[in-house]
């Protein structure tokens, strides 16, 4: 009996050295995981995200500050710069494509354009009709059937023949069929009125209610007015863009930046292509946060804090509130104005259009929360919130404390 317990006792006091040898093991294993490629991990910390290797994807860091956010918000996207140049003044000038109608009057005697009365008159008297003859001799008028205008920029009148009227107005075309007729008819005036013609509309179509060719009167027409005369956008104006297309030039703004900004309400000319289209907007929120998730636009405007705020902001165990970062691909112009001229070269040679910049801020100072608050977020913007330093070291512990406890366990159970 003496030597079953011997050999039971040989046994625990074996299964306790092998704990307390896996303790040292897996302590080496924890030793190596402080480096952090072990370990799984919700989102890098700062020295690695920023730390720079051969071979990664070209990024200029900078840190938001009021100075960045000035830089940042002095661009925009506009219509000014293509759109604005070279003043218009809306018009009725006649264009080929034009419907145009001609009215002559004449004050009295032989009448080279009778009036319907005056032709039954004369028709019932050479007929012998009895029917009575209208009086008064008050003159004629006489309304041309409606022409449109030829690519020559010409119609034709009776008496008068080919007359050029393209880049005259009608009043001016009306002077000129008079002094035409002057030699010919009894006092003529003439009035010319013009009709709706695509040769003085827009084009107004995509994501709207009614699209159509919309006439454009000497009001002067202005973007926001042509899109209520095709019956208004479809979808919310955060979420629609208008492309505005004029011969070779084309741009693009966010309907709801126009309404916002009345400079960008251009005035529409005859020709211009107006198309609607709807893009709901988004931004990613990723790391060491609440929720992580894409985010759509709920309205217009939303700042980097609403949409830190909106993922729950970081974890307070893990996340880093000094580490939080900005992924944007920025317009030349305005990494222009925040890199020197070597680094922009380096990281975007050439006539790069686009630059990826990744901006940081830190939340752990008073100024971080009130540059976030001032920079708006884009379309495709990425926010990650990264680990704090400690966080892996942490996870370490944990696991080490974890062997310990079972070793520590298993050692008190089998001591006698």
């Amino acid at each position: 009996m003496l030597n079953v317990l011997d050999a039971w006792e040989g046994q625990m006091r074996g299964l306790v050295r092998y704990s307390m040898i896996a303790r040292a093991g897996f302590f080496c294993v924890a030793l190596s995981c402080l480096t952090g490629c072990l370990l799984p991990a919700a989102a890098p910390t700062s020295r690695e995200l920023t730390s720079q290797t051969e071979g990664r994807f070209p990024y200029a860091l900078v840190k938001i500050n009021s100075n960045t956010v000035t830089a940042i918000q002095a661009s925009r996207p506009s219509f000014g710069p293509k759109f604005a140049s070279g003043r218009y003044v809306p018009s009725n000038v006649i264009r080929a494509g034009d419907a145009l109608s001609v009215t002559i009057y004449e004050t009295g005697g032989s009448s080279l354009f009778p009036s319907a009365e005056s032709r039954v008159a004369a028709a019932s008297m050479t007929t012998g009709s009895t029917s009575p003859v209208p009086s008064g001799g008050g003159g004629a008028a006489s309304t041309i059937p409606t022409q449109i205008v030829e690519a020559d920029g010409m119609i034709s009148v009776p008496f008068v023949g080919r007359v050029k009227v393209a880049g005259l107005t009608p009043g001016q075309v009306g002077s000129v069929i008079e002094k035409e007729l002057r030699s010919k008819a009894v006092g003529p005036q003439v009035v010319v009125t013009s009709g709706a013609s695509s040769a003085h509309a827009a084009t107004v179509s995509g994501e709207v209610n009614a699209a159509k060719l919309v006439t454009l009167s000497l009001r002067g027409e202005r973007l926001l007015d042509v899109v209520a005369a095709a019956g208004g956008p479809k979808y919310p104006a955060y979420e629609s863009y208008v492309h505005v297309v004029r011969q070779n030039q084309t741009g693009t703004m966010m309907l709801a930046s126009v309404v916002s900004n009345p400079t960008e309400n251009i005035m529409i000319r005859p020709g211009d292509q107006v198309f609607i289209t709807r893009n709901p907007r988004t931004f990613v929120v990723m790391g060491a946060t609440q929720r992580p998730s894409t985010f759509v636009f709920d309205r217009e405007r939303i700042t980097l804090a609403e949409a830190i705020a909106q993922a729950g902001g970081p974890i307070d165990s893990v996340g880093d509130p000094s580490g939080i970062y900005l992924f944007r691909f920025e317009p030349r112009s305005v990494a222009q104005r925040l890199l020197d001229p070597a680094e922009l070269e380096s990281i975007a040679p050439g006539n790069s259009e686009y630059v990826p910049i990744l901006y940081q801020v830190d939340l752990r100072a008073a100024e971080g929360y009130f540059v976030a608050q001032a920079i708006q977020m884009r379309d495709k913007d990425v926010v990650l919130i990264t680990n704090a330093e400690g966080t892996q070291l942490q996870k370490t512990l944990a696991i080490i404390r974890g062997f310990t406890g079972i070793a520590y366990d298993l050692k008190r159970q089998y001591t006698w």
